[in-house]
């Protein structure tokens, strides 16, 4: 058996560069649709025009299937300026044992901001997932406050049945009740695929509720059925982005639900802190309202979103992505990091891992599914004789947190 594997390199080492004041920070919230086992497979790099047309430094992730969807993901992002990383992976704990789990992540431009802690909210359907973020400003070094962000990304239940709609409203109960002790820091958004219908449901008014440890709003303020046809402002939906379904997954039906959002604290919108939302800033990529219970492909005329934009959207995901900014008042100065490297090369009947540092790594097929781990691999030969001839990826965590994945193919 022979082995040809492709070889990726990941450098952390990136000159000097001096962003200017007031540095604004992109943020995307995304519901990527069963990733990377949802159809049509090999979607990353649609996922890529994507991430290049937005230009992400805050990348917010829903319905990742596994570790290879993330580490994807992250790869999407290798063309961007700056130097990206993704949180630690965790599979799903809520519902544990379902046969359809999900998750939800965070990618971050990691020249902007450092990670100080994840974790995870426990509900009954699956995760709401933590990500206390700081900012990388000059003035650290001066001694000044240290400007954090808290980030909650989560995936409510689906449906429009008044069970679902309970679901959706427990699941937020338990995020308020786990606010307290997480509400040390008042600039926070809370993001994802809420799959509500109307402003009036229950687990919307909840999140907003001014009694909240943390006060978050919504701000584009467009109460309403949002499901309805005498909605009037469509641009703001999200799902479906198809007329139909296609490949037989996801949700067809057409632009006619707002299912995806970003709330923000009271402390971000008010305009008078450290970071701040940027007015006009929040839209659903690609919707500019004339496509409604079609596909977003017929928000083609007066768009200001290329139309390959527009038909990757449609195909990679049955939702829209949620963009919007924000504004650290503070210059943001990039520092040279360490160069770490990892290198996944060819070897007889097997692979060789090449590290800086102690790494773990996962094997999947082609379609997602985990195969073997291997832990604690400071480099040195992998034995894969035993594995069925075809395509796999490497996917693999260093200590220091960085990710990488390579492509392997096994053949005789």
């Amino acid at each position: 058996m022979k082995i040809l594997a492709s070889i990726f390199l990941s450098l952390l080492c990136l000159p000097f560069v001096d962003l200017s004041a007031q540095t604004n920070i992109n943020v995307l919230s995304y519901n990527l649709l069963n990733f990377p086992e949802g159809l049509p497979l090999n979607r990353q790099d649609t996922l890529r025009k994507i991430v290049n047309f937005v230009q992400p430094d805050l990348f917010l992730l829903q319905e990742l299937k596994n570790s290879l969807g993330l580490s994807l993901a992250l790869d999407a992002c290798s063309d961007l300026e700056g130097n990206y990383t993704a949180a630690q992976w965790w599979s799903q704990q809520s519902n544990f044992g379902t046969d359809f789990p999900l998750q939800q992540s965070i990618i971050f431009n990691s020249d902007m901001f450092g990670l100080v802690e994840q974790d995870f909210i426990l509900t009954s359907v699956r995760d709401i997932n933590y990500f206390k973020l700081y900012l990388k400003t000059d003035d650290l070094e001066s001694g000044a406050d240290t400007t954090y962000l808290t980030v909650f990304v989560t995936h409510l239940k689906a449906g429009s049945g008044s069970s679902e709609q309970q679901q959706r409203a427990a699941m937020v109960q338990n995020f308020i009740n786990a606010l307290p002790a997480l509400s040390d820091n008042q600039l926070a958004i809370f993001a994802g695929d809420f799959n509500v219908y109307n402003s009036n449901e229950e687990a919307y008014q909840m999140l907003l509720s001014p009694d909240n440890a943390i006060v978050f709003e919504d701000p584009i303020n467009a109460p309403g059925t949002w499901s309805s046809s005498a909605y009037p402002f469509k641009q703001i939906l999200t799902q479906s982005t198809r007329s139909s379904t296609i490949y037989n997954d996801g949700a067809g039906g057409g632009i006619d639900d707002r299912f995806d959002f970003i709330l923000a604290s009271q402390d971000i919108l008010s305009g008078t802190e450290a970071l701040t939302y940027v007015e006009d800033s929040y839209h659903a990529l690609g919707n500019n309202g004339t496509c409604y219970n079609q596909s977003i492909t017929s928000c083609n005329v007066n768009n200001d979103v290329p139309f390959d934009i527009i038909r990757a959207l449609y195909f990679m995901s049955d939702h829209l992505p949620v963009v919007m900014q924000l504004q650290s008042e503070s210059n943001i100065q990039v520092t040279e990091a360490k160069k770490q490297t990892v290198t996944v090369a060819s070897a007889p009947s097997g692979i060789f891992i090449s590290t800086t540092e102690l790494v773990d790594f996962n094997l999947y097929d082609i379609s997602g599914r985990l195969i073997s781990t291997f832990q604690n691999q400071h480099g040195g030969y992998i034995e894969l004789m035993s594995f069925p001839i075809g395509s796999y990826f490497v996917v693999g965590q260093s200590k220091s947190g960085i990710t990488f994945n390579a492509p392997v193919t096994l053949l005789k």
